[in-house]
């Protein structure tokens, strides 16, 4: 009988990557150092790409607005989705597999129709505007809630939460209710019990949830184009204009390694972090 060595087991993950992550990953590299106009890229290389990826004031303008909807984004799913994990890794509720099922099932709809939902909640006829018009509260429609960056963060929390949820909920597996019936017994309050043993062991998921989101919520180009107008616009917008109306492959590559880099080194940081406190090493058997 024969048997396959780890080389040829490992082959085809390794022919699929190689296809469909690392050459991309080179074109994309050699067309930021090109010239690109018109749907074609030339000679000679040049880093005047990177040079206009970086000093343009639209494009400062927009990178703000990636970094603060990301980092909102990521912020709010984690403080929202933190509870909810815990809630249904300890209750013995028998509503958990009901809100677990409900979780679950939010993956069906549509990214689009979610997109489209919150485009009529905030909108000048939407839930929020007539349910104030109803209550006397005002004459006329608020514009605020719709076409800015809060409504792009309120999008792409409600399109992240239930990865997020999820992840933390796996990653509190470990975590054995005996260690906190332990702490408890031991005099330790219900702050203490979080501070001590929940948020150690929640720590890295916590991190990995955090990054998950905050990168493709600011790498995002289809809510702001739905929900962002003017204001809400980010870096993915001018990579998606650059790459389709423009035809300037050359500059949109250079913006979107740009963007790899600075994620790579929020990615550094947060490792680094987690290494120097030690809460990547902490782990609970249940």
């Amino acid at each position: 009988m024969l048997r396959a060595g780890p080389l040829a087991l490992a082959a085809p993950a390794v022919a699929v990557l190689l296809v469909f992550f690392v050459a991309p990953l080179t074109a994309f590299a050699v067309y930021s150092l090109l010239t690109g106009a018109f749907y074609e890229v030339s000679g000679p290389l040049t880093l005047d790409n990177y040079r206009e990826a970086v000093e343009s004031p639209l494009h400062r303008t927009l990178a703000r607005n990636s970094l603060l909807v990301g980092l909102f984004a990521a912020v709010a799913s984690v403080v929202f989705a933190l509870p909810i994990a815990y809630w249904l890794r300890y209750t013995r509720s028998r509503w958990r597999m009901v809100v677990m099922f409900l979780i679950i099932a939010s993956f069906l709809a549509s990214y689009l129709v979610r997109i489209y939902a919150w485009r009529t909640i905030l909108g000048s006829n939407g839930l929020i505007n007539s349910g104030l018009d109803q209550l006397g509260v005002i004459d006329d429609p608020l514009t605020f809630f719709l076409y800015n960056r809060f409504a792009v963060t309120v999008a792409l929390v409600h399109i992240y939460l239930p990865y997020v949820v999820l992840v933390l909920y796996a990653g509190l597996a470990p975590l054995s209710p005996a260690y906190l019936e332990a702490a408890q017994d031991l005099g330790a309050g219900r702050w203490q019990r979080w501070r001590r043993v929940v948020l150690p062991v929640a720590a890295a998921p916590v991190a990995s949830a955090f990054l998950f989101v905050f990168v493709l919520s600011a790498a995002d180009y289809v809510t702001p184009q739905f929900l962002g107008g003017t204001s809400g616009g980010l870096l993915g917008v001018i990579i998606q204009q650059n790459m389709t109306a423009q035809g300037d492959y050359a500059l949109g590559a250079a913006i979107a390694f740009s963007m790899l880099g600075a994620f790579l080194a929020l990615y550094g940081v947060v490792a680094l972090a987690l290494r120097l406190t030690r809460l990547d090493r902490l782990r609970f058997v249940s």
